[in-house]
């Protein structure tokens, strides 16, 4: 065989394992043991949701308080436009925008009915925490959380002093699509009323 004939083989060889490797799909990190995050009770944290729903696009920056069962999330778009905030409990929520302010039995029918977005915030402040939401069935695999409806798929991950958190998760259901990337966590040992 040619030294020509061997460069030749040498290169096809080459193109077929770099073909070979572009074509692998790139699987999400799997979850890791989160049943810990269940202790997580108080927390603060800053990052941004994207939300298509209906042909509907929307994103915003996004600063979220939790305290129990009391929350106080805080949207807005740059530079504070378009900024609303929803605050509540397990039996009550409430929102604030420039149109005024609303309440209802619970946030997502006060979203829906307000801004016509489906989001499950109820659920939300634990999927974002790599728990299921108690008192409803789900099932985990290694990368994704199926809960009421929603796959929720864990694309990254972050170290928050002992815990495995969140960094950026994607929330699917028929009707919405909420992506959210979380940063900045601080998480409370007291909650700051």
């Amino acid at each position: 065989m040619s030294q020509h004939n061997v460069r030749c083989a040498l290169a096809a060889t080459l193109l077929l394992l770099l073909a070979a490797c572009s074509s692998t799909p790139q699987t999400p990190e799997p979850i890791p043991n989160t049943k810990g995050n269940a202790a997580i009770a108080a927390w603060q944290l800053s990052g941004k949701i994207g939300l298509r729903s209906e042909g509907q696009a929307h994103s915003a920056y996004l600063n979220w308080q939790q305290c129990g069962d009391d929350y106080h999330i805080r949207v807005s778009g740059p530079l504070g436009q378009g900024a609303a905030s929803l605050s509540g409990s397990s039996h009550h929520a409430t929102l604030r925008s420039r149109n005024g302010e609303s309440s209802a039995d619970n946030p997502e029918q006060l979203l829906e009915q307000q801004l016509g977005w489906s989001i499950p915030v109820t659920q939300l402040q634990y999927w974002i925490r790599g728990i299921p939401a108690p008192k409803q069935s789900y099932q985990f695999t290694d990368q994704q959380l199926q809960q009421a409806g929603w796959q929720i798929d864990y694309q990254r991950w972050q170290p928050v002093d002992q815990y495995q958190l969140p960094a950026k998760l994607t929330a699917t259901h028929p009707r919405a699509k909420v992506t959210l990337i979380l940063k900045n966590w601080q998480l409370d040992t007291d909650c700051k009323q």
